[in-house]
């Protein structure tokens, strides 16, 4: 019943999709903006199941700017589904023979639009034209070696708690507006909490079995 792959779709085991690859694709939004914890969230999705997640749905953050942003607001909206795209409106910087990978993320920018596949090299598009970008060749990190070397205290990982930590939360709470769409909820991270709507922090935590936490 729960196949290997499959486990993300089940509630007990899983977040969904947006719980699986979330942390991989909004990662270098997240780190390249500076992004910190967002102040309010809307989800666009069918109704859940008792026991499964749903396999579609939109989820619109909303971040403090930051000095790699233009405006004291920053949006960055999810789209979860085979075949969805952001709507053709966002894309009008991009020409006609660009193409949108299956999985990755889009920058939209004052000056140009930056696509990044989630499994190959980003390309930069400049006034609608595809730019030649050079890359800096960067020496090979093995997230291993990274571990442990962290575990003797010799040095720190790239995806270290105090980043990684902020960046799933934020994902994860994209899961928990899904269980309530069309409602527009602020988030206090603070306080780890969503005022005036009780009724999703419960999806917050969970009791955990003892010995284990």
């Amino acid at each position: 019943m729960y196949h290997p792959f499959n486990w993300r779709g089940w509630q007990d085991y899983g977040t969904g999709q947006l719980g699986d690859f979330g942390c991989h694709i909004l990662d270098p939004v997240f780190k390249a903006l500076e992004l910190t914890s967002p102040l309010e969230l809307t989800a666009e999705a069918p109704a859940m199941k008792p026991e499964t997640w749903t396999d579609k749905a939109t989820v619109k953050y909303l971040f403090p700017g930051t000095s790699r942003t233009a405006g004291e607001t920053m949006k960055v909206t999810w789209y979860d589904a085979a075949g969805v795209r952001p709507p053709a409106d966002a894309l009008t910087s991009l020409p006609r023979s660009a193409t949108l990978p299956g999985a990755g993320s889009v920058l939209i920018g004052e000056k140009g639009t930056l696509i990044i596949p989630h499994v190959a090299m980003p390309v930069l598009y400049l006034e609608g034209e595809e730019t030649a970008a050079q890359y800096d060749v960067v020496d090979g990190v093995d997230h291993y070696v990274q571990w442990a070397d962290a575990c003797r205290g010799e040095d720190k990982t790239t995806s270290n708690f105090d980043y990684a930590g902020p960046l799933t939360e934020t994902v994860l709470l994209g899961t928990v507006w899904i269980r309530f769409p069309g409602q527009t909820l602020k988030w206090d991270a603070n306080k780890l909490a969503i005022p005036g709507f009780s009724q999703a922090e419960r999806f917050l935590t969970k009791e955990y079995a003892k010995g284990w936490m």
